[in-house]
């Protein structure tokens, strides 16, 4: 799991990735400033997923090739 400020993710992923723990079992917390909590805003939107509806919690696998959230 990993939670913290986003500029700190690729740094710890790419450890967490040399160790050979699977993209699959890393679990990266995506918190954004939620407004409506219920996906209409757009405000926590990261690509195809909204933070209050789809997270925030993501399994890396499912995010990684997403540019805006890491």
């Amino acid at each position: 799991m990993v939670v913290g400020p986003p500029i700190m993710y690729k740094f710890v992923i790419k450890e967490l990735l040399k160790k050979e723990i699977p993209a699959r079992q890393i679990l990266v917390s995506l918190e954004r400033h939620m407004k409506c909590g219920v996906g209409r805003c757009g405000h926590c939107q990261i690509g195809e997923y909204y933070c209050c509806q789809d997270g925030p919690v993501f399994f890396y696998d499912k995010i990684k090739d997403n540019i805006e959230a890491l």
